[in-house]
C-alpha cells in the first residue's frame, strides 16, 4: 500500500516496517528494550494485525495505529480492535486517523470496528463519538504472567 495522505493535513500514513521501531518507540514512550522490539516486528508480520505510522513531510512518526482482526460470533463475522496513539496534536489528525482505520477494516470486510482508548487522549474520544462510536460492554482484565 502506498504511502495516502491524510484530507487537511500534512500527515501521510503507510503501513509500518521494521526499521521504524525507534519512531513507533517514541510515540509510545516505551522504554528501550528486546521485547517491545520483538513484539513490533512480529507485529509487522502478523496477517491478522495491521500496522500503520503516520508521519509528517520531513519524515518523523507522530501517529502508530493498529488495527487487530477476529472472527466474531456475537459480531457475526469479522471484527476489528483498533489502538491508536500519537504525539502530534495536529488538527484533524484524529478525525484523518480513525477515517483511515475505518476505511481499512471496511476492505477487510470486518462488520465492527471497536476502539480501545485509555483515557489520554480527550480529543482522539470525542473524534471516535463524533463519528457514531459507542460506549460497549467490555470488561478487561490485565493477565499476570504464568509462572
Amino acid at each position: 500500500m502506498a504511502a495516502r495522505l491524510l484530507p487537511g493535513t500534512t500527515t501521510r500514513v503507510r503501513r509500518g516496517r521494521r526499521h521504524d521501531f525507534a519512531g513507533v518507540q517514541a510515540v509510545l514512550g516505551c522504554a528501550a528494550g528486546n521485547r517491545a522490539e520483538r513484539l513490533y516486528k512480529r507485529m509487522t508480520r502478523d496477517l491478522g494485525t495491521d500496522l500503520y505510522v503516520a508521519e509528517e513531510a520531513g519524515g518523523a512518526i507522530v501517529a502508530v495505529i493498529a488495527l487487530a482482526y477476529a472472527r466474531s460470533l456475537l459480531g457475526g463475522g469479522l471484527a476489528a480492535a483498533l489502538e491508536v496513539a500519537r504525539r502530534s496534536t495536529e488538527p484533524r489528525l484524529g478525525e484523518g486517523l480513525v477515517a483511515f482505520a475505518e476505511d481499512r477494516a471496511r476492505r477487510r470486510g470486518c462488520r465492527e470496528l471497536a476502539a480501545r482508548i485509555d483515557g489520554v487522549d480527550p480529543e482522539l474520544r470525542a473524534v471516535l463519538l463524533a463519528r457514531g462510536f459507542r460506549p460497549a460492554d467490555a470488561l478487561v482484565a490485565a493477565l499476570v504472567p504464568a509462572s
